[in-house]
């Protein structure tokens, strides 16, 4: 009997040090994220809790202000508060201008965020990872904790890219603000897949490289990357439909493969009760992070966006609940490539001003119902009269307002609270009036309740190419300004101010990307919809003339030929405050939000105002468009 001799195989001494350094970096990573999120949640729930408990103090007595505006010297109490313009400035001011088939920017704390992202993620990768010989960087020890690390990301990194967002509402960040993370981390992700293969290429694979598990996880990979290369802003924005469906089939076979690929080493949902009692020695094939979460979240998202939408169309606690849809009435504004849409909604449906729906129109176009576009509130609630009999759903040159079924998603999207300001300026072009319209209605609306008697000046600026665009609004302004000059309490108290800029160019009014566009909802609207059509054509001219001119004729109206400028608006409006805050809201195309950032992008000429005795300053600028 021949005896079969097999030579026993030395141990390998950096097994064990390998696996509990794969274990534990990617919870270190993790801790990392959850504490930068958790301080800056602790700061938005701060800020939040004091703008709401100051919002109705009263105004500054006017004694208290100094007949210069401004103190000679730098007042020691007020230089943390110049320190924190600072930060707003160099923060959220400072941008990265990029002209590549397109004009976009990033600011600093965007671009700091992406690069501390890849900075953290690498450094956990190659963190020890010295073998016990003296080799550093040795790829056993990061080639599969790269990916490791990278997989437990995914989660935080589909968490960024939800509409309904837990992100939001821990940061104060909207959703679509929070989309430029969700593509960065998604892009320091890709890079770090490739670094795993990478570092398995090095290794002696074997036959390994011929198995399906190798294919699939270099399939997933690929498509990950195809993906990422697709969100390139150049290219989303002027194909974005098929972006959108490609990120779909693209992202579930991305996750997909992973998971596939992950499986083969028990990286399964079976592993993690197995994990809590397993050895060191069946931890090689054992890992209780998983690529399944991130598809759970992205699943989680579109779950709640369904009930969202038969709650908000199906209106099932309301009179008629066998209907499934809402109705969209499209009317076409005064310049081509705007639209102004009448919904209908249910009356326990709120929202904040200046949010926005995600509207599905059932049959407008062959492919309309496997689209969804977002369109911004323009009107507040509670403020139906304002709104009321002469909403502007009649025809608008000639053409009949188009009715749809249609499906409401929503309210998404952050605003910022505009309420507890002295002063408060609202600059906005074009189509961007749909966003400032709401918030400048909001502060309206607080003046005539005696609500927000701190704010004492609101600015609306408004930018538009023809003089006929101002009918989009005209009515609604007339309402507006007619109820601050019939309200005691407001009257006393807000000194309103509307300035209208016909520029006769494109530039600040009209975009170069889809446009977000202005969505309504109201009772006063339907009883128009049941006029005769040959009614409402005899008055619309007649009506729309007459608002136009009611509007130019109030005294607080002014109509300027020209661009505004910018710095000059923005420079006097600051020039003329002593102390408190103005909050600054801006929305329209990226030479709009530039202009006004330059205006407010020097930190030592901010930190010298506002020790001086000048106005804490606030600038929000909303997105001009949807991709």
């Amino acid at each position: 009997m021949n005896a079969i001799l097999i030579r026993a195989q030395a141990p390998d001494p950096d097994r064990i040090p390998r696996i509990k350094l794969a274990n534990e970096t990617p919870k270190q990573a993790w801790w990392f994220m959850g504490t930068f999120i958790g301080l800056v949640a602790v700061g938005h729930f701060a800020a939040l809790a004091h703008a709401y408990a100051t919002r109705n103090r009263p105004a500054r007595p006017a004694a208290d202000v100094p007949p210069s505006l401004r103190w000679k010297t730098v007042r020691v109490k007020r230089i943390p508060l110049a320190l924190l313009n600072v930060y707003r400035t160099i923060a959220f001011r400072w941008a990265i201008s990029i002209n590549f088939l397109g004009a976009y920017t990033i600011n600093t704390a965007e671009f700091l965020l992406a690069g501390v992202y890849f900075t953290v993620l690498f450094c956990w990768t190659r963190l020890q990872a010295t073998n016990l010989e003296g080799m550093k960087y040795d790829p056993k020890y990061w080639a599969n904790r790269c990916a490791h690390i990278a997989a437990v990301q995914l989660p935080l990194n589909a968490a960024l890219g939800m509409k309904n967002n837990p992100l939001s509402f821990l940061t104060g960040v909207s959703f679509d603000k929070l989309e430029h993370l969700h593509r960065a981390t998604a892009r320091v992700l890709v890079v770090m897949f490739w670094v795993h293969g990478a570092g398995r290429i090095i290794l002696p694979l074997g036959d390994d490289r011929h198995t399906y598990w190798f294919h699939i996880g270099a399939t997933a990979t690929t498509a990950l990357t195809i993906l990422a290369i697709m969100s390139v802003r150049p290219i989303r924005v002027r194909a974005h439909e098929s972006f959108m469906y490609a990120h779909t089939i693209l992202g579930v076979l991305g996750l997909a493969g992973a998971c596939v690929h992950a499986a083969e080493f028990g990286y399964t949902p079976s592993s993690i009760a197995h994990f809590s009692t397993a050895t060191d020695s069946e931890l090689v094939n054992r890992y209780p992070y998983l690529v399944w979460p991130a598809m759970f979240v992205w699943g989680l998202d579109r779950v709640i966006r369904l009930v969202r939408v038969l709650l908000v169309n199906s209106q099932l606690i309301d009179h008629d609940p066998r209907r499934i849809t809402s109705r969209a009435t499209v009317s076409v504004l005064p310049n081509p490539g705007f639209m102004r849409i009448l919904v209908e909604a249910p009356h326990y449906m709120i929202w904040q001003p200046g949010q926005s729906m995600y509207l599905t129109l059932v049959g407008a176009y062959a492919t309309s119902v496997l689209e969804s576009h977002p369109f911004t509130i323009a009107n507040v609630p509670g403020w139906a009269a304002l709104l009321g009999d002469e909403g502007e759903s009649a025809d608008v040159d000639g053409l009949h307002p188009a009715s749809f079924p249609a499906f409401l998603d929503g309210p998404y999207s952050s605003p910022p609270v505009v309420r507890g300001y002295e002063r408060v300026l609202f600059i906005c072009g074009g189509s961007g009036v749909s966003f400032a319209l709401p918030l400048f209605l909001d502060l309206v609306h607080a003046a005539t309740l005696g609500q927000n008697v701190c704010c004492t000046r609101a600015v609306f600026v408004w930018a538009i190419r023809d003089r006929e665009q101002i009918d989009w609004i005209a009515d609604t302004l007339v309402r507006a300004l007619t109820a601050v000059d019939a309200s005691v309490e407001a009257a006393k108290g807000l000194d309103v101010e509307v300035r209208v800029h016909v520029t006769k160019s494109v530039e600040y009014t009209q975009a170069t990307e889809p446009l977000a566009v202005d969505l309504e909802q109201g009772e006063a609207e339907k009883d128009k919809e049941a006029e005769s059509p040959a009614k409402r054509d005899a008055s619309v001219d007649d009506s729309v003339g007459t608002t136009r001119e009611r509007l130019l004729s109030l005294p607080d109206v002014s109509l300027v030929e020209g661009r505004p400028n910018l710095d000059e608006i923005v420079r006097g409006e600051i020039a003329s405050m002593h102390g408190g805050s103005i909050g600054i809201n801006v929305c329209g195309t990226t030479e709009l939000a530039t202009g006004v950032r330059n205006a407010l992008n020097n930190p030592l000429e901010r930190f010298k105002d506002v020790a001086k005795g000048g106005p804490s300053v606030v600038l929000h600028v909303e997105g001009f468009g949807n991709a």
